[in-house]
C-alpha cells in the first residue's frame, strides 16, 4: 500500500521507518528497463555488423572469422529474448481476440488480469530454469570463442526477470506512464 505522497506503508498499518519513495521505484525500473532495451539494440547492432563483414570477407577474399556465426548467434538470441520482455509491457505480443471481444468488461478484465499471473509465473520459471540450464552448461566452452557456453543461455534469467516484473505491473493495473521516456517514437499508425 502507499499514502497519497507516494510512501510505502506495511501492510500491519504502521509506516516504515524509512519511507520508500514509489517515484524512486518507478525511476529505477524505467533505467533498468531502458538499459535492457539498449542491450537489445546493441545485439541487433553487433549481429548486422559481424554478418555483414563476414558476408564481405568471404565474398571479396574467400576467407572468414572462425567466430562470427558465433558471435552473431548469440546476438541473435540475446535479441530475440530482450524483445519478449520489452513487448511483454508494451502488450504487442500477439492474441486471438474472436472470443475476448464478446465478453462483458467485468470478464474480460478477470480474464486478462489471469493472462498477466500466466506471464508473470511463466517469467518465474524463466529464471528459474535459465540458472538450471547455466549451471549445467558453465563448464562447456564454445567452439570458436572459448566463452562459456552458460553465455549463450544468460539471457534467459535476465528476461525471465523483466518478464515477471512487466507481468505484475500489468497484472495490478499499474499505470505504465512512468516508462513513457523509454517507449517507442512511433506510433500504431506508422505501423
Amino acid at each position: 500500500m502507499c499514502r497519497a505522497d507516494g510512501h510505502a506503508v506495511f501492510p500491519s498499518g504502521g509506516f516504515a521507518r524509512r519511507k520508500i519513495p514509489l517515484n524512486a521505484i518507478k525511476k529505477i525500473f524505467a533505467v533498468c528497463f531502458k538499459v535492457f532495451e539498449l542491450l537489445a539494440v546493441a545485439c541487433m547492432i553487433v549481429m548486422v555488423v559481424v554478418v555483414f563483414i563476414e558476408v564481405i570477407k568471404r565474398y571479396f577474399f574467400a576467407t572468414g572469422y572462425r567466430w562470427s556465426q558465433e558471435i552473431s548467434t548469440l546476438m541473435m538470441v540475446w535479441f530475440g529474448f530482450a524483445g519478449i520482455a520489452i513487448d511483454v509491457l508494451e502488450k504487442r505480443h500477439m492474441s486471438i481476440e474472436l472470443f475476448t471481444m464478446k465478453l462483458p468488461p467485468k470478464a474480460l478484465s478477470i480474464l486478462e488480469r489471469f493472462n498477466y499471473l500466466i506471464i508473470t509465473v511463466f517469467g518465474i520459471c524463466m529464471v528459474y530454469y535459465g540458472i538450471i540450464i547455466m549451471n549445467f552448461t558453465k563448464l562447456s566452452t564454445l567452439p570458436a570463442t572459448k566463452w562459456p557456453s552458460s553465455t549463450l543461455y544468460f539471457i534467459l534469467p535476465l528476461t525471465g526477470v523483466f518478464i515477471a516484473l512487466n507481468g505484475l505491473i500489468l497484472f495490478f493495473g499499474k499505470d505504465t506512464d512512468f516508462l513513457d521516456t523509454i517507449k517507442p517514437s512511433y506510433t500504431k499508425e506508422d505501423l
